[in-house]
């Protein structure tokens, strides 16, 4: 399906989701928006590149002394410069960035959905293996191994930014991360009883966390702006491709390496993606956002000069500077001017920020994504679709699709469309979904009427919270507060990816055939907070962004 019209690019509704929502009117309040947003640039664009002119030079040749700052300062982006055709001007991708944007969607991003989705064709075939060897695999067992995934997402969000990423910087983070991944594969490959299985699950979590925690920023501040959110997307379109690629190679109907005797080589897969990036990885650029604030202008100049035209890199490094200044940094902070997680919590000047990244972050772990892909099966098996395992697997190639085409627009229709939307559609395919159980001992076709539901919340999540949730923190968070914004944010997300794996089971156990009625509420309320407090970041520096978050009529105390 066309997620598109042919005459414009901004996403397009028939019929009910229209009228019910009054569509027309909600674009025209955009579009009138974006026109004054860009006149009020035009009035202020003189006084702010004379301010920049007379801030305080920079040395190119030593690293950034933090600046002194308090609460009231830190993010005054009214003395700073930001360009309204700074997106216009640095909007190409060249090779080096290709390469490194390939480099670390295979070697990182991928495993956290190859993590993710590996075990849930396994379970049979590898309690099997154990059974013969005479050894003890409970269902218990099992369970724990699993969810032990979940207890390494959250030690890794926290490791990758603020303990890592401290010392060695964004790339090195993702280098060193291998470890754990190897470790883990072999743990699971190899494991003599079940408890090893156990502990490789928890450090490939860590191996997740990090990916997480890291992947979206770097991506963040090695690409273009006009670009970013394009880029930004490849993290989960690797996150998508990697658990299709899992669910292929452990769908036994496939005779692929789900058997007994293959299973093994499933955990090795992830070794070659590893190694791959630290082959490629070292020779790409660090972030120029790090080397700015560590090793200073000239090193981050030597960064841009890899990635952006240099036409553009000027442009690009007045725009870190202007931020860097305007946010100061820390002068009592052991990590260099980064904020610490009180300091976030805090701040006044970016409670607005923190309440909407955790929204977002909230967005796709309560958007049902998780309920759906753990009901499909059974979905599929009560249509009588031949090969329910398969026909999860194909959701999983419908997944990857709609991702590639949410890379594609994410940049021209713009985040808010694209979660507006997503909400919208959400809203009616769980709606659906839920009449399609309750309606199915009076009509018929009702299975099949819930297998398109099911493929419609894949659909909808893929372009909107599935993408979003994992850059959006990077994009509205000035450079001394992004670190410690992205630990608590990844941090938050793993841990209702928890609560969401946990309770669902006894959801679905109770509320029958009413179960999917959360995510009715969850999507109405979520489409409310999305229309009303999350402002459009497309196309848009640090510092513009920040004025856009004045005038979120968000109450913060």
């Amino acid at each position: 399906m066309s997620l598109y019209s042919s005459h414009n690019p901004k996403l397009s509704l028939t019929g009910s989701f229209a009228s019910s929502l009054n569509l027309a009117e909600y674009q025209q309040q955009e579009i009138d928006h974006e026109a004054l947003r860009k006149e009020k640039k035009k009035e202020k664009k003189k006084q702010k590149q004379i301010a920049l002119q007379q801030s305080p030079r920079i040395d190119e040749r030593t690293p950034l002394r933090p600046l002194p700052r308090d609460d009231s300062s830190i993010v005054d982006y009214d003395s700073s410069s930001s360009s309204g055709d700074s997106a216009s001007a640095v909007g190409t991708i060249n090779a080096t960035l290709l390469i490194t944007i390939a480099a670390v969607t295979l070697g990182s991003s991928l495993q956290f959905g190859y993590a993710t989705g590996v075990m849930n064709n396994s379970e049979a075939f590898i309690m099997q293996y154990f059974h013969d060897q005479g050894k003890e695999y409970t269902l218990m067992g099992w369970g724990t191994t699993v969810s032990s995934y979940g207890i390494g997402g959250l030690l890794g969000s926290v490791i990758g930014p603020k303990v890592i990423g401290r010392y060695c910087g964004r790339r090195a983070t993702l280098l060193w991360n291998n470890v754990f991944l190897f470790l883990s594969s072999v743990l699971i490959a190899l494991a003599p009883e079940w408890w090893y299985q156990a502990i490789g699950r928890i450090f490939v979590g860590i191996v997740a966390g990090v990916a997480t925690a890291v992947v979206p920023t770097y991506f963040s501040e090695i690409s273009p702006i006009a670009v970013r959110g394009a880029v930004g997307t490849m993290h989960q379109l690797g996150i998508t491709v990697g658990i299709l690629v899992s669910q292929a190679l452990s769908t036994p109907s496939l005779n692929l390496l789900g058997s007994v005797d293959m299973w093994k080589w499933l955990f090795f897969v992830p070794v070659v993606c590893g190694f791959l990036e630290l082959l490629i990885l070292p020779f790409c650029p660090e972030s120029p956002s790090y080397l700015y604030a560590t090793q200073g202008k000239e090193a981050a100049r030597q960064s841009l000069e890899r990635l952006l035209p240099k036409d553009s890199v000027d442009q690009y490094l007045e725009n870190i500077k202007a931020e860097v200044i305007a946010t100061g940094g820390s002068s009592d902070s052991s990590d260099g001017g980064s904020m610490t997680v009180m300091e976030l919590f805090r701040n006044k000047k970016l409670r607005k920020q923190l309440i909407v990244g955790i929204t977002v972050q909230l967005m796709m772990q309560f958007s049902g994504i998780d309920a759906v892909f753990y009901y499909s099966t059974t979905v599929f098996y009560q249509a009588d679709v031949a090969d329910p395992e398969l026909a999860t697997t194909c959701l999983g190639i419908i997944n990857v699709i709609v991702t590639i085409f949410a890379v594609k627009y994410m940049d021209s229709a713009g985040r808010k469309t694209l979660l507006t939307y997503s909400w919208i559609g959400l809203f009616f395919s769980f709606l659906t979904l839920t009449l399609s159980f309750i309606l199915k001992p009076y009509f018929d076709y009702m299975d099949q009427l819930s297998v398109a539901a099911t493929t419609g919340v894949i659909i909808f999540f893929a372009f909107g919270p599935g993408c979003i949730a994992w850059f959006i923190i990077a994009e509205i968070f000035p450079l001394t507060a992004r670190d410690t914004a992205m630990t608590v944010g990844i941090f938050i997300n793993w841990a209702a990816n928890w609560l969401v794996a946990f309770t669902f089971p006894h959801l679905l156990e109770y509320t029958q055939p009413f179960t999917f009625l959360v995510f009715v509420a969850t999507a109405a309320f979520f489409l409310f907070f999305t229309i009303h407090f999350v402002p459009e970041t497309k196309g848009m520096t640090v510092a513009e962004i920040a004025e856009e978050f004045t005038e979120v009529p968000l109450h913060t105390c």
